[in-house]
């Protein structure tokens, strides 16, 4: 079932991830797959729906908490908050952290957005941790960015 992103779902949005499930979310460039980045078996799950195993991107609510995750300095800080919140992925050298082995796949590097959008934002801040973000899409498919068209290829999301 998929319901609008709104205030009044967020809550469920939160359970749905804290409860190990899928979600389906908009950002600010198409609608996304969701889980919770933590959670080994939610990404595994993932992988599994999606027909592919490989480095994810994580959302998160600030700039100022990817030092959690990367390594960077003050000066590309700087940069990063031109680009940020907005449609852009970046990829810095990850630090250990909190996050599932599966979201970086072997990579040394961590793919992190803020999209310009208030429901994943808000989603992590009351989550308290990040979110993978990742296109709807079989591996080798066009992304969907047509939520009746998500639930007729995808009927087994959670």
């Amino acid at each position: 079932m998929i319901y609008p992103a709104t205030d009044q779902y967020i809550d469920l949005a939160k359970t749905t991830l804290e409860n190990g499930e899928v979600i389906v979310y908009p950002t600010d460039t198409l609608y996304g797959f969701g889980v919770d980045a933590t959670n080994t078996e939610a990404i595994q799950r993932l992988n599994r729906l999606k027909g592919k195993v490989k480095p994810l991107s994580i959302v998160l609510e600030s700039v100022d908490h990817m030092h959690d995750f990367a390594e960077f300095d003050e000066e590309l800080k700087s940069e990063i908050n031109k680009l940020f919140p907005g449609a852009y992925t970046v990829l810095l050298p990850s630090k250990k952290s909190t996050l599932s082995p599966l979201v970086q796949n072997g990579s040394p590097k961590i793919g992190i957005r803020i999209p310009d959008h208030f429901f994943p934002v808000q989603l992590v801040k009351l989550l308290g941790k990040p979110i993978i973000t990742t296109s709807i899409n079989r591996h080798g498919n066009e992304p969907l960015n047509d939520v009746t068209q998500v639930e007729i290829d995808f009927p087994n999301v959670d």
